[in-house]
């Protein structure tokens, strides 16, 4: 019965601190993203916390270990995780305000949050053995057995929360029920310690009273905004907001899609309508892929003023495409088709070649590394018309120490593609091209370049709501001058680092 125990304790404890790891994901990426520093920052640091507490367990465990202890050991790291809901936006906050660069900030957030809980789980495995192991021959076997029961709780705990508590439960309470089990895994100790009934009752509804006062904070929080949609997927954590005028999709804290109450297909945020210049480019276009759907403001005004062109929309979230389907009026017809798929894997595997491909495709604020690299655009070349085009939206400066990614992306795509387009699409706004904010490259097969002059012509000559307004500011956005590449890689599969470049 003791020995049962011993198991169940080890397995649940490592199966908590997975899942803590692999939730803390979507508790840093509203402020932080989910790029590789953000992961690197996690793994570390909970790496960390096992080798303090497995060497802070073990020194525990040859000074009177005893089953009291034991209790403590499980019972503060639950605390510890029960409230974190109710402080990291606030330290999300302030850590993101003090600017400590995309390395740091997460970092120092991670040690924040998940340092001393995790050094209190790493004592338990070691402390256990102590308690388990009866006589000295038997030390290794019962160390092994237990080590083992502990990593398939880590793995059990992995999938758990990856594959099935992340989308159907939000993110404080899924730390919130992980911080319970810690609490319920103390009492199973009890028994043990033959603890008197009424001690374990007044823990028990000590935690039940701070759990009824504090759930439903966040609820009441976003009570104050119009918030129509809340939900954590496998990829990214989904907002959708409303104001009297539009409705707003989030992932994260960066906003991804707008829509006009009123005119549902008006292309409402203006890096879109810069994203549209594409059209000028191929006005006589018969078939588009739009890699990335979002809130589905392209393709909807695309089916409104070119009734007869084909449209495939790709887009790796399902939940994203319900929900544009749901709360953004997009309506899929015979000319229009949302795949709920990886945007290159669907490229390798359509038999179509397009006239536009079009990428727009985010999570937070980074980039999927496989759609910038030169494999990736030989592969677009081969889908594309003989006078086919590629657009693509970034998110970058144009020169300056900001500008690397778009400058890493251009000199990708020249390997491949006679001309690059760049349009920094809020340069009227904000006249330097150093400055982060939307820029839109484009790439076509053509051999002979096209004026800025032709460019404005046809724009003008096609415009129904789908360009800036004034067409003039397209000039304005027109970046031709020179682009030095000697501070960036040509990206390849091998070796596109991404982050490093949009967050120098």
């Amino acid at each position: 019965m003791v020995q049962s125990l011993h198991f169940v304790i080890v397995f649940i404890s490592g199966a908590v601190l997975m899942g803590l790891e692999i939730v803390g994901s979507r508790v840093l990426a509203p402020h932080f993203g989910s790029s590789i520093f953000v992961w690197g920052s996690l793994i570390s640091v909970v790496m960390a916390a096992l080798s303090v507490g497995y060497y802070w367990g073990g020194w525990l465990s040859a000074r009177e270990p005893s089953y009291g202890r034991l209790l403590s050991l499980l019972l503060i790291p639950g605390a510890f995780i029960f409230v974190l809901p109710f402080v990291y936006p606030t330290v999300n906050e302030w850590v993101a305000r003090a600017d400590l660069g995309i390395r740091l900030s997460p970092l120092i957030a991670c040690s924040i949050y998940f340092l001393p809980p995790g050094v209190f789980l790493g004592t338990i495995s070691p402390y256990v053995v102590r308690l388990a192991a009866t006589q000295l021959s038997t030390v290794g076997s019962t160390a092994g057995t237990l080590y083992a029961v502990s990593t398939c709780g880590s793995i059990f705990g992995t999938l758990l929360t990856a594959f099935y508590l992340i989308p159907l439960m939000g993110v404080s309470n899924i730390i919130h029920a992980l911080g319970i089990t810690m609490a319920c895994l103390s009492l199973i100790v009890a028994p043990l310690l033959r603890l008197r009934g009424v001690t374990v009752g007044r823990a028990v509804t000590a935690l039940s009273i701070i759990g009824a006062i504090i759930m439903p904070w966040p609820s009441l929080l976003w009570a104050r905004l119009k918030t129509l949609l809340e939900k954590d997927t496998f990829y990214h954590r989904i907002r959708v907001e409303e104001d009297e005028e539009a409705r707003y999709m989030y992932f994260d804290r960066t906003l991804q899609s707008a829509m006009n109450l009123k005119d549902p297909s008006a292309l409402r945020l203006v890096y879109s309508r810069y994203t549209s210049i594409g059209f000028a480019f191929r006005p006589d276009a018969k078939k588009m892929l739009l890699i990335g759907l979002g809130g589905g403001s392209i393709p909807k005004k695309a089916q409104k003023e070119f009734p007869a062109m084909e449209i495939d929309a790709v887009e790796i979230d399902p939940e994203v495409v319900l929900i544009a389907k749901r709360l953004f009026n997009v309506r899929e017809s015979k000319n229009f088709r949302v795949h709920a798929q990886d945007g290159r894997m669907f490229l390798t595997r359509t038999p179509h070649q397009y006239d536009i491909i079009m990428l727009d495709a985010y999570y937070t604020d980074a980039m999927p590394f496989h759609l910038t690299t030169k494999e990736f655009f030989e592969l677009a070349q081969r889908k594309l018309t003989p006078n086919g085009i590629i657009v693509a939206n970034l998110i970058s400066a144009v020169t300056g120490p900001y500008g690397k990614i778009v400058r890493a992306f251009v000199k990708t795509q020249r390997q491949i593609f006679p001309q690059t387009y760049i349009f920094a699409a809020r340069r009227p706004e904000n006249v330097s091209i150093e400055t982060i904010q939307n820029v839109i490259v484009i790439a076509t097969r053509d051999k002979q370049r096209l004026d800025i002059k032709d460019i404005l012509k046809r724009a003008t000559a096609l415009d129904k709501g789908l360009f800036p307004d004034p067409l003039k500011d397209i000039a304005i956005a027109y970046y031709d001058g020179p682009l030095s590449d000697k501070d960036v890689p040509v990206l390849t599969d091998d070796f596109a680092p991404t982050d490093n470049l949009l967050h120098p």
